[in-house]
């Protein structure tokens, strides 16, 4: 099935058809959705995306939690959708069932391991789409398909039924193609409380030397939108802690509690079955297994630190940007080397969010040669609704 790798497919699923229609009233009335294929929907096997996996599975009993609100909410599932295996990738490539088309340029890759869900978002195909975020899987298929995407507040939005990678930092959040679906899923996917007001601004600087000029300058002008709203930026460099002197520190810090999550969640099923697997999959749990009690303990340590930090930094409604994804997407089939530089970029910063627990919301509003790129705003744990508004208001900022 390998050969299917880099051939350009639809989002959606091949191996299902699944359609169930929404409750006949509600707030998502008339609008249709897809879920990424780790959640669970109801008499459906999840196949996260591995051949192996979908055939040695079971039927779910029930739909996912999330899955169900939606439903009853009265929004339409129109399938299931293609993840990286286990969702443990970023660039959004299935070996055994092909690259999701990216809907803003469908010669590139449309970023993983939420993929699937970004590309029917992206092509129209459903109004909005589920997908889940550990490491960037919605902020940077966002990013690369010109799209809204919400990693929400760790636990926010409610992942029983949502198969784990890494419990600690996974969370399910959603894609859309305006601001305006993107909060109305919220405030049926959240406990949807009163937004409160942006009171600063803060510019990670040393999240934006990561990307090139031409990015940077294609984010210039949201950046200036937002200080419309909560004020001019105050340059930082955010990987400056005590104990951590750049974010590369922080990214070891991720890589650790990550990597020791996933292989305790699926390195004995990969053990046991023996699946065929894409390039690199089988290796990214295998050495997450490696890692002694010692660094894991000393990595959950630091972890500590920056979420403290983090808290602390953001608190009063103070925001944060950061790009959202390290460069446009590179084309599909692009070298080995290409992909790598990617996922080692992408690690410096949306590490951030996930070690912090903290949501994340990228903003289609750069472009670098007619290819989108996002930007990312983070905000203090719970702020989800704030970061909602906020993409709603600079909606309405002229530029």
């Amino acid at each position: 099935m390998g050969d299917l790798f880099r051939k350009i497919v639809s989002g959606f699923c091949s191996h299902e058809n699944i359609k169930i229609k929404g409750a006949n009233n509600g707030p998502l009335k008339k609008l249709t959705f897809a879920v990424k294929d780790i959640i669970d929907v109801a008499g459906s096997v999840t196949g996260a995306g591995n051949i192996k996996f979908f055939e040695e599975g079971s039927p779910a009993l029930k739909n996912a939690e999330i899955v169900q609100m939606l439903l009853d909410a009265g929004a339409d599932l129109e399938g299931k959708t293609i993840t990286e295996e286990f969702a443990y990738g970023l660039i959004g490539e299935n070996f055994h069932y092909g690259t999701p088309r990216n809907g803003a340029a469908p010669e590139r890759i449309p970023g993983g391991s939420s993929s699937g869900s970004a590309s029917v978002v992206s092509n129209g195909q459903v109004d909005f789409a589920l997908g889940t975020d550990t490491g960037g899987s919605v902020r940077v298929p966002a990013s690369f398909c010109g799209i809204y995407g919400l990693r929400p507040s760790h636990g926010r939005v409610p992942i029983n039924g949502v198969m784990p990678l890494a419990p600690s930092l996974d969370t399910c959040g959603w894609f859309a193609r305006t601001p305006e679906l993107m909060k109305l899923v919220g405030e049926v996917a959240l406990d949807w409380k009163q937004p409160g007001v942006g009171t600063g601004l803060y510019l990670a600087r040393d999240t934006f030397s990561v990307l090139d000029e031409e990015s940077k300058s294609a984010l210039a002008a949201a950046i200036d939108s937002l200080a419309k709203l909560v004020g001019p930026p105050e340059e930082i460099d955010v990987g400056v802690i005590p104990g951590m002197q750049e974010l590369g520190d922080w990214a070891k810090v991720m890589q650790v509690v990550r990597g020791s999550e996933a292989a305790a969640s699926r390195l004995d099923w990969i053990k046991e079955f023996n699946p065929d697997m894409g390039p690199g999959f089988r290796e990214r749990f295998e050495s997450g297994g490696l890692y002694s009690q010692d660094e894991i303990t000393e990595a959950v340590n630091k972890r500590e630190i920056i979420k403290t930090y983090l808290d602390k930094l953001l608190s009063d409604n103070i925001i944060m940007v950061v790009p959202a994804a390290p460069t446009p997407a590179p084309p599909v089939s692009s070298q080995e080397k290409v992909y790598d530089n990617l996922r080692n970029k992408n690690e410096l910063y949306n590490c951030i969010a996930p070690l912090g627990q903290l949501p994340q919301i990228s903003l289609p509003m750069g472009n670098v040669k007619g290819l989108p790129i996002g930007l990312g705003v983070i905000g203090r744990y719970g702020s989800d609704e704030l970061l909602l508004e906020i993409a709603n208001e600079l909606n309405n900022i002229e530029p």
